[in-house]
């Protein structure tokens, strides 16, 4: 008896059914993989809370606090970096998972201003961690400017760990950083996606913000409390509305020029 195979069109339409099924999909598994990057990230970013905590603990209350104020918040010094790998962190929970310049490229912004001597030792100034820190500069270098958008100053640099109301004083939070000076129609709050800075002078790469949706607009950003507490902060940035604490899902520029650093 003669066997009857697929037809042509049978098998256009069952490939045709398989694209619109793959195109229904992929973009629902795009956004699982994206939630479990965003969890992962709110661990690490509770682990650089809990080294700070447990810096202050063996300091007098005190965190570790920058010589120089800069304009690039994700630069940590390596004496605090060493003290954070021998409290078990590791060269990876440094980096977002989400960041898809920084993790893939973790090992040039771990060594971008300091030499590895082994796992849990480096030398040299500092590393460009894929955090930033809402730290003050240290006694005698200086003072951080106000935060910028924030209309009623309750937002503040931080140098103890005995700061009033822990729960509302940010510590460690995402890179969300812009192109500010690349504002347009396109870009209305500045380019997330192509920054250029060190990175891209030394080895063609653009700096980047964490959990991007597209150049105009991350998704949002982890956000780390001096009391250990994790708050997960929407990109939402409403200029018609003034700020209150209440308002945890609005973020806006706080700091930088060119470069502007969001939380």
């Amino acid at each position: 008896m003669k066997r009857r195979g697929f037809t042509l069109i049978e098998l256009l339409v069952v490939i045709a059914i398989i694209a619109v099924l793959m195109g229904i999909l992929m973009p629902a598994l795009s956004r699982v993989r994206e939630q479990a990057r965003q969890t992962s990230c709110a661990s690490q970013v509770r682990q650089h809370c809990l080294a700070f905590i447990m810096y202050g603990d063996e300091n007098n209350n005190k965190l570790p606090l920058p010589d120089t104020p800069g304009g690039w918040l994700w630069d940590l010094d390596v004496d605090v970096v060493n003290f954070m790998l021998q409290s078990g962190m590791t060269k990876e929970m440094f980096y977002c998972p989400s960041n898809q310049a920084m993790h893939p490229n973790m090992d040039h912004f771990w060594t971008f201003r300091a030499q590895v001597v082994s796992e849990k030792k480096l030398t040299g100034n500092f590393i460009v961690s894929g955090y930033c820190y809402i730290l003050e500069i240290a006694p005698g270098r200086g003072e951080r400017p106000t935060m910028q958008t924030d209309p009623h100053g309750t937002k503040l640099w931080l140098k103890t760990t005995q700061e009033k109301h822990p729960a509302q004083r940010e510590l460690t939070v995402d890179a969300t950083i812009c192109a500010w000076d690349q504002q347009s129609a396109a870009l209305p709050n500045g380019n997330f996606g192509m920054i250029a800075g060190g990175t891209l002078g030394q080895v063609q790469l653009y700096d980047t913000a964490s959990h991007l949706k597209s150049d105009a607009q991350p998704s949002g950003g982890n956000i780390g409390f001096l009391d250990g507490h994790m708050e997960w902060r929407k990109f939402n940035p409403n200029w018609n509305e003034p700020e209150f604490e209440a308002s945890v899902d609005i973020l806006k520029p706080r700091y930088g020029g060119n470069r502007k650093f969001w939380w």
